[in-house]
């Protein structure tokens, strides 16, 4: 007998289809005819996932097909479930109209084995799609699809097809929230957002800058600051905050200039601070102005 698929199925088929995705648009750089399995399956990962969002909510019947006023054991068509699921927010991470020209091409590759050409903005509308998957769940269930990386940049960081479907993602956050965006300093690329905005396992919130394309993160509230760099005066210098070095010097660098240099703690406020822009040194203390100095002072009297 027919039936529907329970929230753990529906979950492990989003999540395996994305995955093969990924894999495939890696593959698509040096293969083109990648890419068509690579839309295919963002599609059908995508329609599992909304599929997969009504039935954890509990609203499954929504998107239930009904005879005689009775829900039936199937879905509707997957353009229903688009257009209801756009009827009830104001704001998504991903376009309808995207996602309708994704199932179009679908459809296209699947029924009529059309669209099988090389198509740059099929491929970074792919990745678009797979980074709504990702947002979506963990905004709203606090789940990734994406796992932050701890060593060097993985071969996808560096694919051509990945790079702009991330930067395209990246201008359509910045463009809806007016954030703002860093260079990462391990894979170099402008896409570097806060956690606010996007979010990772264990690396959520403003304190963290994510970046998109590679998946480090940096705690700007623990083992980094981000303070204003003495060189090209943007809010972008970052300071690694647990080497400290001799006379209360730190290193770091520069995200979008490239400038390396050193800063020192503020030994009163315990702001980090560039000395090139003035400094007191007091009973063999540093500090970043001359009002520290002063309570510095007073606390030792």
């Amino acid at each position: 007998m027919k039936c529907l698929p329970n929230e753990e199925q529906l979950k492990c088929g989003f999540i395996d289809f994305a995955q093969l995705a990924v894999e495939l648009i890696e593959r698509s750089e040096s293969n083109t005819k990648y890419l068509k399995f690579a839309a295919v399956n963002a599609q059908v990962a995508l329609e599992l996932f909304l599929k997969y969002i009504y039935t954890r909510n509990g609203k499954v019947t929504e998107i239930q097909r009904h005879k005689k006023a009775l829900p039936q054991n199937d879905f509707v068509e997957f353009a229903q479930i688009l257009n209801h699921y756009y009827s009830q927010r104001r704001w998504s991470y991903g376009a309808r109209r995207e996602f309708v020209s994704l199932m179009e091409t679908r459809n296209s590759i699947i029924h009529r084995a059309q669209k099988t050409e090389w198509d740059i903005e099929l491929a970074t509308s792919v990745v678009r799609t797979l980074f709504f998957i990702h947002s979506t769940w963990n905004s709203e269930f606090g789940e990734s699809l994406f796992e932050r990386s701890y060593g060097l940049p993985n071969s996808l960081a560096y694919n051509k097809v990945w790079r702009q479907g991330v930067d395209s993602f990246v201008d359509r956050l910045a463009g809806d929230h007016d954030t703002e965006v860093w260079t990462c300093l391990d894979c170099s690329q402008y896409t570097v957002v806060t956690g606010e905005f996007f979010g990772l396992n264990g690396a959520e919130g403003p304190e963290y800058l994510i970046c998109l394309n590679c998946f480090k993160s940096i705690n700007t509230e623990g083992e980094a600051r981000l303070i204003k760099c003495f060189e090209c005066h943007e809010e972008s210098f970052i300071v690694d905050a647990y080497n400290e070095q001799d006379l209360q010097f730190y290193v770091g660098k520069c995200s979008e200039c490239g400038v390396n240099g050193r800063v020192r703690l503020c030994r009163n406020c315990d702001e980090f601070y560039h000395p090139i822009n003035g400094e007191v040194f007091i009973e063999g203390n540093y500090c970043c102005s001359n009002e520290c100095a002063e309570c510095l002072s007073d606390e030792v009297v």
